[in-house]
């Protein structure tokens, strides 16, 4: 082993269950010099030991969201982006009985979401760690309604948001148990939040086993309906409903993505659909049921 292998290895730390607090982890398999494990108490999937705050560095950084849209027209993308996002508002609103007043997406990105939202009549805020992002999102919707930072140092007054939505987010935290509790304080007495992430046990990930293109480095926790249940609960909200959820893509975005994240089978098998098909084809969205998962929740009291 190299030095700086070993260094790597070195700072590594094993943790507790961020879902129950036990360190009885079982391990499943390894993939590119992670381990993933399951809780054996509260069934949380995690990788142990976490990466370092170096490696995931190397991975969140000014060309983080390239594999967004590099390849494929930039604004062709944002469009796949929106419409997945308003059919995610929609159900929430529906579902919540919440269709306006302040919203707060937290892991915004350059802000589509925050675009969708205030077209639907919110309020519409954001924090952002990436700064490049963050800068983005800023010069569209102001300082003042996106902080670039986290939710351990933003500028927000608790109980100020009647939607908290977090998209692709609660799996890449350190603590998912500790932002869901800092959601709760930003939400009024009965608001709602929104998370959306990749669910381990779903059908991709049955099928495509150590091959899930959601098992990656990134993703420190892996969330099914139950235990993603058990966190809300824990922080103090009740559950209106988890169920699968789709999202607006096309053959040439998910090509892409294949070939950023490549799995044996589908990689090689969308590239060819690429090749072969007109652009038209290739560019035009379709909803799609791709892993994820959509949990709605109100805050308790």
């Amino acid at each position: 082993m190299s030095e700086t292998a070993f260094k790597v290895a070195e700072d590594r730390r094993a943790i507790d269950c961020d879902g129950c607090g036990a360190r009885e982890p079982r391990g499943l398999f390894q993939k590119a010099g992670d381990s993933y494990v399951r809780c054996a108490r509260c069934g949380l999937i995690y990788i142990d030991p976490q990466p370092t705050d170096a490696e995931l560095s190397e991975i969140y950084g000014e060309h983080y969201y390239d594999a967004w849209g590099s390849g494929v027209a930039a604004e062709h993308v944002a469009t796949l982006k929106r419409r997945t996002f308003a059919l995610m508002l929609e159900r929430m609103a529906r579902r919540s009985g919440i269709a306006g007043g302040k919203l707060l997406d937290l892991g915004c990105a350059t802000g589509f979401l925050l675009d969708v939202a205030r077209d639907k009549g919110y309020e519409p805020f954001g924090i952002e760690l990436n700064p490049y992002s963050a800068k983005q999102a800023q010069a569209r919707f102001g300082a003042d309604h996106v902080h670039c930072g986290t939710t351990d140092d933003h500028p927000f007054a608790p109980e100020t948001f009647d939607v908290v939505v977090m998209s692709d987010l609660l799996e890449h935290v350190r603590s998912p148990r500790k932002l869901l509790d800092q959601t709760r304080g930003l939400l009024r007495p009965g608001g709602a939040v929104v998370v959306v992430a990749p669910d381990v046990g779903g059908l991709s990930s049955k099928l495509l086993r150590q091959g899930w293109t959601d098992y990656k480095r990134e993703h420190l926790f892996y969330f099914d309906r139950r235990t993603l249940a058990d966190a809300l609960g824990k922080a103090g909200m009740q559950v209106v409903e988890i169920k699968s959820f789709p999202k607006f893509l096309d053959l040439a975005y998910i090509n892409q993505q294949l070939q950023t994240y490549p799995t044996p089978l589908f990689t090689p098998l969308v590239g060819a659909m690429r090749k072969v098909l007109p652009d038209a084809l290739a560019r035009r969205p379709f909803p799609i049921f791709a892993g994820s998962m959509m949990a709605i929740a109100r805050r308790s009291g």
